[in-house]
């Protein structure tokens, strides 16, 4: 029986319409794993940190950096001190209250209001070292398989990955991609071969 018509290709829905209403697409347009993110969409290439063998460069892990600040300042309490490390690669504190004065000590809303000021300096340093593990973790995952191999191939990487020591792997990571031929162990050399080759 001859068929009087087609039905047109199914359509494919970039983008969901307002609302997160997401219909299902029967096709789909070919994107390489590492170029789009859960939904599908485009991811630019500035959102990984790559090797040198690899395209990156200090620009691109800059510009990374720098959108990993925002990140955090906006929405960490302590994110103003813990962005510094991606600026510095150097260890960050949060001074504490002034010491309180003789005269100041026999005053009692003074002292009140500095025992609750050394109260809040406590919290803040706890937030702060919870943070600077959260960076560490943040960090390495933005880092390709390529630049991880490279990373745990570096002295003392087991204790400073077990104390999720992030201003060493931010100094480390800056070293690899400004400096790299002299950061890499040759052994590595052979087991980015292999990645490349099966990746």
């Amino acid at each position: 029986m001859a068929l009087t018509g087609q039905h047109p290709p199914p359509q494919t829905l970039v983008n969901p319409p307002p609302g997160g209403t997401t219909f299902p697409s029967v096709h789909k347009p070919k994107q390489s794993a590492g170029n789009r993110n859960n939904g599908g969409n485009f991811v630019s290439p500035y959102t990984i940190i790559k090797a040198t063998s690899e395209g990156g460069d200090k620009r691109m892990l800059d510009v990374i950096f720098e959108r990993l600040k925002y990140t955090i300042q906006a929405e960490w309490t302590t994110g103003k001190e813990v962005a510094k490390i991606l600026d510095t690669g150097k260890d960050v504190t949060v001074a504490p209250p002034a010491r309180l004065t003789a005269e100041q000590k026999k005053d009692d809303l003074h002292f009140a209001i500095w025992r609750e000021k050394v109260k809040q300096h406590v919290l803040k340093l706890d937030a702060l070292e919870d943070a600077k593990s959260k960076l560490f973790s943040m960090v390495w995952k933005l880092l390709s398989k390529i630049m991880q191999s490279k990373v745990a191939g570096q002295s003392g990487f087991s204790e400073k990955s077990e104390a999720s020591d992030a201003v060493w792997l931010v100094k480390t990571v800056r070293a690899l991609v400004t400096n790299f031929d002299s950061a890499m162990p040759e052994i590595l050399s052979v087991s980015e071969a292999l990645e490349r080759i099966i990746t």
